[in-house]
């Protein structure tokens, strides 16, 4: 089943299931999954030599690295609202790569860190968030290879991006539920590569399943 098949699946059972459970004070969550990120322009500008445009076709590949896809969400909710920190893992691999380009990935996250709010009702939690880029990129342009080259361990902070999701949650025991989520992320981030930069936007969309954990449940 293709990804984009995927995840319009994921989210037609997330619609379909019982009702939403009582959100706890704080709540831990940890999802997989993956996305499918739209064709968008990128741009790759390198000194002396012409810039490369194109419209990327990109690829999530989200198992196929040591570093798959995953989000992190730590919650604290005051009866049916809440403000979070989200920490989401976004994979991206050049799939139409022209002539000049060897190597284009940003596989080890183009990472979003974001403050949501979020709104528990009717069933559904809702949620809104943005924040910053942090990329981590591997790239090979015109013979002049770029990885783990200076930032924090290779990573830079890039850009900016923000998000809309929709959430299903489901008790297990008293603390631990279950969730479906789908979600679409927008950004724009700017990367070094060797002797220059590339612009990377981004637009996708998630599907997500996960496990939470509530501290101090509400009585």
């Amino acid at each position: 089943m293709r990804t984009p098949k995927r995840i319009t699946l994921i989210f037609l059972i997330a619609i379909c299931f019982a009702p939403t459970v009582a959100c706890a004070d704080w709540n831990i969550q940890i999802f997989t999954g993956s996305s499918y990120s739209f064709p968008s322009q990128l741009t790759i500008e390198q000194d002396g030599e012409k810039d490369i445009e194109l419209t990327a076709e990109w690829e999530t590949r989200a198992w196929s690295t040591q570093a798959p896809y995953y989000s992190i969400r730590i919650a604290r909710w005051v009866d049916n609202h809440a403000w979070e920190f989200e920490s989401l893992h976004q994979k991206l691999y050049l799939a139409n790569k022209p002539d000049e380009v060897q190597k284009f990935s940003i596989s080890h996250g183009y990472n979003y860190n974001m403050l949501n709010y979020a709104l528990s009702k009717y069933g559904f939690i809702y949620r809104l968030g943005g924040g910053f880029i942090m990329t981590h990129p591997e790239t090979q342009v015109r013979g002049k290879r770029w990885e783990d080259d200076g930032g924090l361990n290779g990573f830079y902070i890039s850009g900016a991006g923000a998000q809309v999701a929709l959430e299903k949650r489901y008790l297990v025991s008293k603390k631990i539920s279950f969730s479906l989520e789908a979600k679409f992320t927008a950004a724009y981030a700017e990367i070094p590569i060797a002797d220059g930069t590339a612009k990377v936007p981004n637009y996708a969309v998630h599907g997500l399943i996960g496990l939470g954990y509530d501290f101090w449940p509400n009585k």
